[in-house]
């Protein structure tokens, strides 16, 4: 085998939980939308005695907004980690002939064009190739569906969130139009969390039970000691 196998099981524990807590997270700006269409919200120029609730509103919103971008580039750092990782396990695996090198699965992420398509490809590859080489000589294993939901989920909530953003900072755009687009955004991006759990928690376990099978990672233990210590012979002073 040409590398040895160093698990990613830490690291998916970390984007599992950054996963859910980035859940959440959406689903407390997609409340705080809510409320803010239903209540009037602070104006320029307006003091806070005068419209309470919607300072409170502007203010959870902005709360929100930082910890959903601080949770975002975690997410995003050690999901590249893990897949860094996970993707190099497969040499370990006796995998051959692969289309995607650990490098060019975490770097397609930022190619144009490429970033629609391959990432999700590279990700497919890594779950077929994570069990024994015999189990795939035969044929290539399908993904099962929750693979390209979570990727459609992807694509969806990362427009979503553009358009969001840019209809944010438009003057043009009614205040109640830019919030649905959000909460719109919010919803596609929870969605995308939790079917990226399931992927990452799918290629983990599947990983885990081939280490276990070929018995990698494993270091041998200290050798046994004799058997019988009183047979030994020992020299005597009589």
């Amino acid at each position: 085998m040409d590398k040895p196998f160093i698990s990613a099981h830490s690291k998916s524990r970390v984007v599992k939980i950054l996963l859910i807590a980035g859940a959440i997270v959406s689903g407390l700006s997609l409340l705080s939308g809510a409320l803010s269409l239903i209540f009037p919200p602070l104006t320029d120029g307006q003091e806070i005695g005068d419209n309470p609730v919607g300072f409170a509103i502007a203010l959870i919103d902005l709360g929100l907004a930082l910890l959903t971008l601080l949770i975002y580039f975690a997410t995003v750092v050690f999901f590249l980690l893990w897949l860094y990782r996970s993707c190099d396990n497969l040499r370990a695996f006796g995998a051959r002939h692969l289309n995607y090198s650990p490098g060019w699965a975490v770097g397609s992420f930022f190619v144009p064009f490429a970033n629609l398509v391959v990432p999700y490809r590279a990700v497919k590859e890594v779950w077929q190739n994570s069990v024994p080489p015999g189990e795939t000589f035969l044929s290539v294993p399908t993904p099962p569906a929750w693979f390209p939901t979570w990727w459609a989920f992807w694509l969806f909530s990362s427009w979503a969130g553009n358009i969001s953003l840019r209809l944010s900072f438009n003057e043009n755009v009614a205040e109640s139009t830019a919030t649905i687009v959000s909460m719109i955004a919010d919803a596609l991006s929870i969605v995308a969390a939790l079917f990226a759990f399931v992927v990452v928690d799918e290629i983990d376990q599947r990983q885990e039970e081939t280490r276990e099978t070929l018995r990698l990672g494993r270091f041998p233990g200290p050798p046994a000691p004799p058997a019988q210590l009183g047979a030994l012979d020992v020299p005597s002073t009589y």
